[in-house]
């Protein structure tokens, strides 16, 4: 190791220490003045010591401080979980701005369905550097951070990462004794509970449980609730040694209504934006779907995590994850066409306006999936020049198998003032279609970074990846359970109908950066890099096309669609390494793949339009002094499309121009607690925050929007050593806005709450 990287992690190091003592909430905390007096003690002996780990990046294809990393990663701590008491990952990435949330559609289950920089992120969740291949409600109570990577990350992480990719940090187990337990309650009967206890079974190993029992309903919300419950066991050995070795088993249940939200109102007057219903005075507690709408999912994973550093310059892991999630989800999608928003619009009170509610079959699936991905850090001079050298493969294979049942005969109309008028639909048990997927993932990477001068280094990777998916199905009746009338290109009567679907890409991410460091605080980088979407990549929460007929084209046989991404970026670590300081200009340009079918001569497009958006980040987090946290993130993003097609495959010239959907123009986060370290209010802590968002279209037409909005939360806490109770608010001013977007619904946020919670640790 250069005398220049010794300078730069102990620099960093220092700064961690301190952030963590100034940050660390006693009440939900392991003993924080402990663990920082113990650091100050090693560091006084001339060793480096890191406690603020959500400072770093630790993933086995990206290691190191933040400020070294080329690209924003907005970072949200354990500290921030708990004082907000985020009980989601949705929760969690409230506090990163240019992060949108959206309802699933179509043959997508819904779940946590994100948008980084305007780019679809689905698929993009990982836990722990590995991919998360289920399609559900993600609990935090097993975070240690939540890493928000922005910029296509490809080469880092794989398929897909065009906007960004997000990646949870489990608790591991620690080589000490520790115990917290936190029970909250409070409003639309929230009540929740967990246990965090650590105990070392020598110097070098331990065990640690994570607990969580959970249930509520929705503010403002009819007939929505949750409930939920998980544990997570970690092992340790090797704790601070040059080997060693993690296991960490994670398994979270969950029961919910699913909530689709309210419709769109649509009108005949061509000239109307189209908005949500509770715009118009519509209740926005109204509940569209039935007692029937249900989630209820089961997640069990198993990862294994092992390093070995073998000499001073190369350092190896391998990093393994098996995992189960088996769900059975039934919907109700809602909509309000011309006749329904006419009726609601027209100023008599004798007409109902009446909305389509389309009540579903139940979807049961099982997805299962393997990972393993190993590395090898390689740190030796090149001469004179400072040289890190990662190379590595990736391999998974993953399977969906899933069923879904016939749909009641016909939507039910239901009154969009009064939908509980209504009685359920009668729901069919015969299942009309078996869906059986399957996809194999090979990749092999190598990222070099290389110091030309102790200031300037190079950074340049690539990964290839060959991606192979085939889905299997067969359709018993159609979906209201008539017979077939055709199947695969032929007319007649059939029983039953087989159709096998196959896509196979070979991938390439390149990434390039210059980054420029003139002191140990402060970076500043020049990136491009490259993405690909292969077709069937999101095999858990979507499927391939139906095969074309008669040697035609379908979207199996596009090429992957490609984004490249530019980014210019600054960081700085201020107030002696305190608070870091990120900031970054980009642009996107997102290609769809395209062909013109040979046999009806119609272009086939893949499904999102070509885009260029150009965006500016700003972000600030950690201690501004020694009694004031900040965490502060702003992201502007001007988001076009380029080039769109019709559904029948004709070039729309009308869409060239337009907003891309789900990507707001301007949004911003904030949170800041005061917690004053010494004299007559220690223990006293307020803490105040929100979320703005400026309009979102919800179509390519720009026809349909969510309006602004601004939203405000609070936090009143008292620490009293071992314990802390804690008043929290959400919501404060009632603000009616929408947690999620789609075409044609979108999902009322929850209104003003409260929750009571008490901390003990020790």
């Amino acid at each position: 190791m250069s005398d220049s990287k010794v300078s730069r992690r102990a620099a960093f190091g220092t700064g961690s220490i301190a952030a963590a003592m100034l940050m660390a909430a006693p009440g939900t905390a392991f003993a924080a003045e402990n663990a920082g007096a113990a650091a100050a003690d090693e560091a006084a002996e001339g060793q480096i010591v890191v406690i603020g780990r959500g400072e770093e990046i630790d993933l086995a294809t990206m290691r190191g401080p933040l400020i070294d990393a080329p690209q924003t990663i907005n970072v949200v701590n354990r500290e921030i979980l708990d004082d907000r008491q985020a009980t989601t990952l949705a929760d969690a990435l409230r506090n990163v701005a240019g992060v949108t949330t959206a309802v699933g559609e179509g043959g997508t289950v819904n779940g946590d369905q994100f948008f980084i920089r305007g780019q679809a992120a689905r698929d993009d969740i990982f836990t722990d550097g590995l991919r998360d291949f289920g399609a559900f409600t993600r609990d935090a109570f097993n975070y240690e951070s939540v890493q928000v990577l922005k910029g296509s990350s490809s080469t880092a992480l794989g398929r897909g990462v065009s906007g960004g990719a997000i990646n949870t940090q489990s608790k591991r187990a620690l080589a000490e004794d520790r115990f917290s337990f936190n029970v909250a309650g409070g409003t639309d009967d929230y009540l929740r509970g967990t246990a965090d206890a650590n105990l070392a079974l020598s110097d070098s190993s331990g065990l640690r449980l994570n607990i969580m029992g959970h249930t509520a309903d929705t503010a403002d919300r009819d007939s929505v609730y949750s409930n939920r419950f998980g544990f997570a066991a970690a092992a340790g050995f090797g704790i601070g040694n040059d080997t060693n070795f993690d296991l960490i088993f994670f398994h979270q249940d969950e029961d919910k209504r699913v909530d689709y939200g309210v419709p769109i109102i649509r009108t005949s007057d061509t000239t109307d934006i189209e908005r949500p219903a509770p715009e118009f005075g519509v209740p926005r507690s109204n509940f569209y779907g039935f007692a029937a709408d249900r989630d209820k999912v089961t997640v069990n994973t198993l990862t294994a995590r092992f390093a070995h550093q073998a000499n001073d310059w190369i350092s190896l892991t391998s990093d393994t994850k098996v995992g189960v999630y088996t769900r059975q989800f039934r919907q109700t999608p809602t909509s309000c066409n011309d006749a329904c928003g006419d009726a609601l619009l027209d100023g008599d009170p004798l007409t109902v306006p009446m909305v389509s509610a389309s009540a579903r079959g139940l979807q049961d699936q099982t997805t299962r999936g393997i990972q393993n991905v190993s590395t090898a850090l390689i740190e030796k001079p090149l001469g004179e020049m400072r040289n890190e050298l990662i190379v590595g493969w990736d391999v998974s294979y993953q399977t969906n198998k899933r069923s879904d049942t016939q749909r009641p005969a016909s939507s039910v109309s239901r009154p969009l003032l009064n939908p509980s008028a209504v009685d359920a639909p009668v729901y069919p048990t015969a299942i009309y279609r078996l869906r059986d997927a399957e996809a194999t993932d090979i990749s092999l990477f190598v990222d070099e970074r290389l110091w030309v001068t102790p200031q300037l280094s190079i950074n340049a990777g690539v990964r290839y990846q060959h991606f192979k998916s085939s889905q299997d199905t067969t359709d018993l009746t159609d979906s209201r359970g008539e017979a077939l009338t055709s199947c695969n290109g032929a007319t007649g009567s059939f029983t039953s109908c087989f159709t096998r679907a196959e896509a196979s890409s070979d991938l390439w991410s390149p990434k390039a950066s210059i980054i420029w460091e003139p002191s140990d605080n402060a970076s500043v980088y020049l990136s491009y890099s490259k993405a690909a979407v292969p077709p069937g990549n999101s095999l858990s929460n979507g499927s391939l096309s139906t095969p074309a007929e008669n040697g035609g084209i379908s979207g199996n046989d596009l090429d992957p669609e490609t984004t490249e991404t530019f980014d210019l970026g600054l960081k700085l670590n201020l107030f002696g390494d305190k608070l870091l300081v990120q900031s970054a200009i980009y642009q996107i340009d997102r290609n769809n793949a395209r062909e013109v079918d040979p046999v009806t001569n119609v272009t086939v497009v893949s499904s999102e339009p070509k885009q260029r958006l150009r965006g500016f980040e700003l972000g600030a987090s950690g201690a501004v002094s020694a009694d004031l946290l900040l965490t502060l993130n702003y992201s502007y993003v001007d988001a076009e499309i380029t080039e769109a097609f019709t559904r029948s495959g004709d070039l729309d010239t009308d869409a060239i121009g337009r907003q891309v959907r789900y990507v707001p123009k301007h949004s911003a986060s904030l949170w800041a607690a005061y917690k004053p370290v010494e004299g007559s209010l220690k223990g006293l802590e307020i803490g105040v925050g929100g979320n703005y968002q400026s309009k979102v279209f919800l179509d390519s037409q720009n026809s349909q929007v969510a309006p602004s909005y601004v939203a405000v939360d609070g936090l009143l806490a008292y620490d009293f050593g071992k314990y802390r109770i804690a008043l929290n608010g959400y919501n404060l001013t009632n603000k009616l806005y929408y947690s999620q977007v789609n075409s044609s619904r979108v999902v009322p946020a929850a209104g003003r709450s409260f929750l009571a919670s008490f901390g003990v640790s020790f």
